[in-house]
């Protein structure tokens, strides 16, 4: 379902991820690598039932106009490899996924 607002939205997320953004390569499977702006946030407590503290993971959000990520995914960033473990959220715009690890 589309709004009246989507256009604004759309250029807020390009203008965060022009400023938050790092270059990244991602790749499915034996496909050409894609070039992306990723936007990386470390550390993220992911809570449990009753709040219960689970883990600390990394998250990585794309916008859906370059990249619609999937499990299994491996994106480069020039800080390693990293292989994505599962979608978290996608909004039509933008999708945050867990890396693997």
């Amino acid at each position: 379902m589309s709004s009246p607002l989507d256009p604004a939205f759309e250029a807020a997320h390009d203008a965060l991820f022009a400023v938050f953004g790092e270059p990244a390569i991602v790749r499915r499977g034996r496909r050409l690598p894609v070039p992306v702006r990723v936007v990386i946030t470390y550390n993220v407590a992911e809570l449990g039932d009753y709040s219960q503290g689970l883990a600390r993971v990394t998250t990585v959000k794309f916008l859906n106009i370059e990249w619609r990520p999937r499990a299994g995914d491996v994106l480069h960033v020039p800080g390693g490899r990293f292989r994505i473990d599962r979608v978290l959220l996608d909004d039509g715009l933008v999708t945050e996924t867990v890396l693997h690890g």
